[in-house]
């Protein structure tokens, strides 16, 4: 009957990443205590990161009839809102929170980052600007600063980032967020020879961090999908029920070889929404795929169960429908390439495009990134790099030779060098008539919440292609791959 008990049980799960028991513990303290704001709010932040948007915000809803002045609350219903795609909402919520309490959970850094969503970049560089002057310390300031200047016209940021390198006052602290950041300065300026001294010392620091196998989970899920398909004809295995004969559009291939530039490109037209790098089919597949009870229900021989498939599809579907119920939905998830099995049977009317790119390009800006979270914890060191190439060409192998008339492949080569025949062709597979608007995707007010925030509200440019000529160290590094 102690509520603190169900808290403290609750944070002490989280902090151990086990979130669907931590869930279970908040919803047991919310029958004992329905009007518990604390674990309503925690509640509320675990169905938003479970990817069950509409149950978080009633929660938080429920809290803010309760406290209407309670900051977490609101500070996760903030977090919602951009899960939603709602930023100007997001962002009147969490200028609200800025003007009661400027220090409160780096809400600067919350504002920052929203409008760098939506492209507005010099408002976010002000409270970038901000948050770094405030606290020192806080070096993703920096690191999204960089992502935001051009250090060929202003180079004073990159005089402050290193500054704050040799500042032994900050020896203690972690600095790989300054050299990430130092690294896009000096590439900026075209000292490559810098740029790739502060990429291997940023790696070699975020490496640090990295517990464990980080791609134990790859390995297992291209075993698991060899094991569940293998013997299975996916084209006699297809969901064919009335109920769900939704279209969606599913770009798949390495991060940074070009998903979000398809996804600003297809989301610029009419018929279609973007909905970005969704965690709809991973989190559903993450949680499902290592339960055999699921597999047992859902396989039986070398036949799918239809009964099962149909209730599936039905619950992803409409989670996709959340978001809106007219348009062809874009998922630009890179990693969606695991489930294309799966993908196949659930939604036969998908399409599936698969971006390939020069390979030393794109590890070169895999390893020049820094990325968030810890399922990328593969990116900061050269070999795991590797492996999760061949986990990444090894599935997609299999995947062709069982699906192959079902994926469009499309090199980003061609489209950066032949960009209007190859949007056409691209229009072309996807049943989309042409429109002038695809040309002109970085014009569109489509949000970007990845790594490529900047470059895709440019044009097209050419200057990605061979960039890992311009690292001679990089090529010593990536010559076997």
């Amino acid at each position: 009957k102690i509520q603190i008990f169900y808290n403290f049980l609750g944070s002490s799960l989280e902090q151990k990443n086990q979130i669907y028991e931590a869930e279970i513990v908040y919803s047991k303290s919310l029958e004992v205590d329905p009007k518990n704001t604390f674990a309503l709010v925690n509640l509320g932040r675990i169905s938003r990161l479970t990817n069950d948007l509409q149950k978080s915000e009633n929660l938080l809803e429920k809290t803010l009839e309760l406290e209407p002045e309670n900051l977490f609350a609101q500070l996760n219903y903030g977090e919602l809102k951009i899960d939603q795609n709602k930023f100007e909402e997001a962002i009147a919520i969490f200028e609200k929170i800025y003007e009661k309490n400027k220090d409160f959970q780096n809400i600067i850094m919350r504002l920052a980052n929203t409008y760098s969503i939506i492209g507005k970049f010099k408002k976010a560089e002000e409270y970038l600007f901000l948050a770094s002057k405030k606290n020192p310390e806080l070096f993703a300031a920096d690191y999204r600063l960089s992502n935001i200047i051009n250090y060929n016209e202003n180079r004073e940021h990159q005089k402050i980032i290193l500054e704050k390198i040799k500042n032994k006052k900050f020896d203690k602290l972690n600095k790989y967020p300054l050299f990430f950041a130092a690294a896009k300065s000096y590439e900026d300026q075209k000292d490559y020879e810098q740029a790739f001294k502060y990429i291997e010392l940023g790696n070699k620091e975020r490496n640090k961090l990295v517990v464990d196998n980080p791609l134990r989970y790859e390995e297992f899920f291209l075993n698991k999908n060899k094991e569940i398909f293998s013997n299975i004809d996916i084209s006699k295995n297809l969901n064919n029920n009335d109920s769900y004969k939704k279209k969606l559009i599913f770009i798949v291939g390495l991060p940074r070889s070009g998903t979000t530039l398809l996804h600003q490109i297809l989301s610029a037209h009419s018929e279609t929404y973007g909905v970005g790098e969704s965690i709809i089919l991973n989190i559903f597949f993450f949680k499902n795929i290592v339960n055999d009870n699921f597999l047992k229900n859902l396989k039986k021989e070398n036949k799918i169960n239809l009964e099962k498939l149909n209730e599936i599809s039905l619950k992803l579907g409409k989670n996709y429908d959340y978001y809106d119920l007219n348009k062809i939905k874009i998922d630009k998830a890179p990693s969606n390439f695991f489930w294309i099995g799966f993908i196949s049977i659930l939604f036969p009317n998908s399409k599936i495009i698969h971006i390939k790119r020069n390979i030393k390009d794109n590890c070169l800006s895999i390893y020049k990134n820094l990325f968030g979270g810890n399922r990328t914890d593969w990116t900061y060191d050269v070999t795991n790099i590797q492996k999760y190439v061949k986990i990444y060409k090894e599935m997609m192998k299999f995947w062709k030779n069982k699906v192959s008339e079902k994926i469009y492949e499309i090199n980003y080569e061609d489209l950066v060098q032949n960009q209007e025949i190859e949007i056409k062709k691209l229009l072309d597979f996807c049943d989309l008539k042409f429109q002038e608007e695809c040309l002109q995707h970085h014009k569109s007010d489509n949000p970007i919440k990845t790594v490529s925030i900047n470059q895709s509200r440019q044009p097209i440019y050419k200057d990605s292609v061979k960039s890992n000529l311009k690292y001679k160290n990089f090529n010593n590094l990536f010559k076997d791959i």
